[in-house]
């Protein structure tokens, strides 16, 4: 079993500090009783142009990571964020996973670049899952859940709990919301992504809507419009229930042709 907390929260673009300030108050706000609390899409500041990017960006040993484990740490709880990854002059839109005891262990890189991200931030390379507590889990960032290729990587990753940090905005919140349902139900996982609210400097209004769905599709909770928080627990394991009477992956006709690297507790499937 594991306790999702989902922290759909808004923010101040380019304001690093004060948005850290924030998340960390969520962090130390948590229920005891959350396993991992996940935060949206560029969280700490909000989408970089050309012009900020490198004051938007950190690397990923810089006072974002540190500040985060130091919190997941003391609070005893996993932290998945979205953040503006800087290394060596390339920027990526980044998804870092925080383990109370290891610290940073696992990041993720988006590999599907929306209108904003074009010519910005360098796609990523790889899909990634991970071991995490007897749990499989696979990353994605906004966009890349529009695409069925990307949540049958994860599959292909046997990922259990697939969980996306998102920055939607209107007028695209139902498209996500479908999407989601639809990787969950043809991938047999569970899913869960968080969204951001409020607007941005550019006049966006983000669709918030986040949510967590089951292996059929169906909405297990799902947030409003407005920042909030919402606690659930699920037991990804169980969709090897799902997968009883017919199973997807195995019995599809046009098999996917990937690589898959194994490392440890660590998957990569390498984009071809």
């Amino acid at each position: 079993m594991v306790t999702l907390e989902l922290a759909q929260i808004a923010f101040i673009d380019g304001d690093i500090a004060g948005n850290l300030a924030k998340v960390v108050g969520y962090i130390r706000k948590a229920q005891a009783t959350s396993d991992i609390i996940i935060f949206p899409e560029t969280c700490f500041s909000g989408f970089p142009t050309h012009e900020n990017a490198p004051e938007y960006s950190q690397t990923l040993n810089g006072n974002i990571i540190q500040t985060l484990e130091r919190e997941a740490r003391a609070k005893g709880i996993a932290v998945l964020a979205g953040i503006c990854e800087a290394q060596n002059g390339a920027y990526y839109n980044s998804a870092v996973f925080i383990d109370p005891e290891k610290g940073h262990i696992a990041t993720y890189r988006k590999t599907h670049m929306w209108l904003t991200d074009q010519g910005l931030f360098t796609p990523g390379d790889q899909f990634i899952s991970f071991d995490w507590r007897g749990i499989r889990i696979g990353l994605l960032i906004c966009f890349d859940i529009e695409f069925p290729e990307s949540g049958r990587a994860n599959a292909l990753l046997d990922a259990d709990l697939l969980l996306v940090v998102n920055g939607n905005m209107d007028p695209y919140g139902e498209t996500h919301r479908t999407a989601i349902k639809a990787r969950a139900q043809e991938n047999q996982f569970f899913a869960a992504f968080v969204n951001r609210v409020g607007q941005d400097s550019f006049g966006h209004q983000f669709a918030g809507g986040s949510c967590v769905v089951d292996p059929f599709g169906g909405t297990l909770c799902e947030a409003g419009r407005e920042e909030m928080t919402l606690q659930i627990q699920i037991d990804p394991l169980k969709r090897r229930e799902y997968q009883k009477d017919y199973h997807y992956l195995n019995e599809r006709a046009l098999p996917y042709q990937s690589e898959i690297e194994v490392d440890g507790e660590y998957s990569y499937l390498k984009i071809q």
